[in-house]
């Protein structure tokens, strides 16, 4: 026995817990308005912080002695406690790209659905994004709309749709776009509202997340954008499409193999499959050097991969089952010819344009 080794160990798997606790106490941060109180608010005492947030003294000085010890919020004495503001910019900033209080929204869900996971283990069928009590639930729906949200509003239209060829013209002239697995809505109604010319319909399979593409909608003030939900209404293959896109989906589904063939009959001969997925590097050796791999398989156990095997058979995929030449073989497969890799940086997804 390396008793050097088990030490080592020992303080790596003290560390990991200690982070999951750390992860709760920012969720209450966050949820509670705290990191917004301090920021850009100087040196504030305990009592000043509790009085702007509303909230008791006693436990806002713990839950402050906690940051200071963890590091995200600096103790300067005397009682004294101060949101940098670098701090004030990942944890209170709502809408910069680099804003990180959002990631922990849904902390309490996915550590109640810890207790569910087990039967998937057991039996090997996860639990889909439509299960409202346990996958599609309001807080995960909440959670993945906001975690997105600045991303399609930010980045989509301005960066990505531009990379191409041609397809800004196309818009503005006016086009019928498809969104499969649209989630609550934000990519279709922020490119609904930037090109009005065109026609835009998401499909999706959770009734919350559908609950929420309306509702978006509406507060948008769009009226070129449709959602179905594709339990009840499919993906029409009449080759009416001139645009397709998915975001972060096709590894979740049960039949990605399905889907590319429903989207190749769907899509006119000229028209075009954008699509937004994990990058993965096709081997567990180099998966695991990536930046964000610890993040990646552990939301895959808990939602991509209970997701892709919530069906009998299901692909199964998981976060980093397609590679691009597993994406562009199970495009080949139906029917594509022509297969892209976008030249876009991004910390966990890789781009593709996918034609006939």
């Amino acid at each position: 026995m390396d008793e050097a080794k088990v030490g080592a160990l020992s303080k790596r798997i003290m560390g990991i817990y200690e982070g999951a606790l750390v992860s709760g106490m920012v969720y209450l941060g966050d949820e509670m308005g705290l990191y917004r109180a301090m920021h850009e608010q100087g040196s504030l005492t305990s009592e000043q912080v509790a009085t702007r947030a509303g909230l008791h003294e006693r436990f806002v000085r713990e839950w402050l002695s906690l940051q200071a010890a963890a590091g995200l919020i600096e103790y300067q004495g005397d009682g004294l406690f101060y949101l940098s503001p670098e701090a004030g910019l990942l944890l209170a900033e709502e809408d910069d790209l680099r804003s990180m209080a959002r990631w922990f929204d849904n902390f309490p869900q996915r550590t109640a659905l810890l207790s569910e996971i087990p039967r998937s283990f057991k039996t090997g069928i996860g639990i889909s994004w439509s299960d409202v009590e346990r996958g599609g639930t309001s807080g995960r729906v909440q959670w993945m709309e906001r975690l997105l949200r600045p991303w399609y509003e930010q980045v989509l239209v301005q960066t990505v749709l531009p990379e191409l060829d041609g397809l800004i013209d196309s818009l503005n002239a006016g086009s019928r776009v498809a969104d499969v697995g649209c989630g609550s809505g934000v990519a279709v109604v922020t490119m609904a509202a930037a090109f009005p010319e065109s026609e835009f319909y998401g499909w999706e399979i959770a009734p919350l997340a559908l609950d929420r593409c309306r509702e978006n909608a509406i507060q948008a003030g769009v009226t070129n954008a449709i959602f179905h939900d594709v339990r009840q209404q499919k993906l029409p293959e009449d080759g009416s499409f001139e645009l397709v896109t998915t975001f972060d989906c096709v590894h979740d589904m049960t039949s990605p193999d399905e889907l590319a063939t429903a989207i190749y009959n769907s899509m006119t001969p000229d028209g075009r499959w954008l699509i937004v997925d994990p990058t993965s590097k096709g081997t567990l050796e180099e998966n695991i050097e990536m930046p964000l791999a610890v993040f990646g398989y552990a939301a895959s156990v808990a939602g991509c991969l209970q997701s892709a095997m919530s069906e009998p058979n299901g692909a199964g995929h998981g976060v980093f089952g397609l590679p691009a030449p597993a994406m562009q073989e199970l495009t080949e497969k139906a029917g594509f010819t022509r297969f892209r890799q976008l030249d876009i940086a991004h910390a966990m997804n890789s781009y593709y344009e996918v034609r006939p």
